[in-house]
């Protein structure tokens, strides 16, 4: 089933603890900071009375503790994937029911609205999504029969999406974050099994190369990076879901374990505002 509980990690004091519970419980969801307010958008809420895409967006602000409603999104993505570009929200792709999403839509939170911009090559659910020098990238996902490894980018001015290099695996449910000028795609499922595996995107050569894989195989997991590393949240290996958190330094090209989470997790969000907070999750 789907959670709704929060929790925030202090990296000073590497202990994980709780905050407002999200107003709905949901899985699936994007999650994104702007201007210091977290936004958690679309998802899914599984329960016995039936499983519910979501439409919705929910704004949470640290400061107060507290949730409010936002505009919605024009359609329900589940399994969306979100970026933050020039201050903008933009989530991507994701599924209603058996209708997977190519379409795109763009948030301004000054105004409350949702537009819709330019849609995708490729329908992509369970997709990754990267900004890095004013270009947002979809990377991976799952299009309705298989598995991806090709990315896109999109162009704001232009707005317009052009094929890049491709992953060297197909991954659904990557975790998917950007560092310096690198695209880092951690795990994932490739239709068959869980994926240990992590690829790097170098922007400036067009190429994919990879890296040390995590310590263990994690799909449908969040990233985030706090103080120059990449943190993999939770996720599913194949078996459970998982409350474990992996660190990975890029200077060292080496994963350790890192404070677990309070609960198992997986189809959560995850991001970071300021130096002690860290993977606001719901699953």
């Amino acid at each position: 089933h789907s959670l709704s509980n929060m929790e925030c990690y202090n990296a000073l004091e590497k202990q994980w603890f709780s905050l407002a519970d999200l107003p709905t419980p949901r899985s699936g969801l994007g999650g994104a900071f702007i201007d210091g307010k977290f936004y958690a958008v679309g998802g899914r809420n599984n329960c016995l009375d039936g499983n519910q895409d979501s439409d919705g967006v929910d704004c949470y602000d640290p400061i107060t503790n507290k949730w409010k409603s936002c505009c919605k999104m024009t359609i329900a993505r589940n399994r969306v994937g979100v970026g933050v570009l020039d201050g903008l929200l933009y989530a991507v792709g994701g599924s209603k029911a058996t209708t997977h999403h190519n379409t795109v839509e763009r948030y301004d939170p000054a105004e409350d609205k949702w537009c819709r911009v330019q849609n995708m090559l490729t329908s992509r659910i369970g997709v990754g999504v990267a900004v890095v020098k004013r270009f947002l990238y979809a990377v991976g996902g799952y299009d309705g029969n298989s598995r991806l490894n090709t990315v896109e980018c999109y162009h704001p001015e232009k707005d317009t999406w052009t094929q890049v290099a491709s992953m060297n695996t197909n991954r659904s449910g990557a975790g998917v974050v950007a560092l310096d000028h690198y695209i880092y795609a951690v795990g994932g499922y490739d239709g068959a099994l869980q994926l240990k595996s992590v690829e790097r995107y170098d922007t400036e050569i067009d190429e994919w190369v990879y890296v040390s894989e995590m310590s263990s195989p994690r799909s449908a997991l969040s990233v985030a990076v706090l103080d120059g590393k990449i943190y993999a949240l939770g996720g599913y290996d194949g078996t459970n879901f998982l409350n474990t958190v992996e660190m990975y330094d890029p200077e060292k090209d080496a994963w350790e374990a890192a404070p677990n989470m309070t609960c198992g997790r997986s189809g959560q969000a995850s991001a970071v505002w300021r130096a002690p907070c860290l993977a606001h999750g719901v699953s």
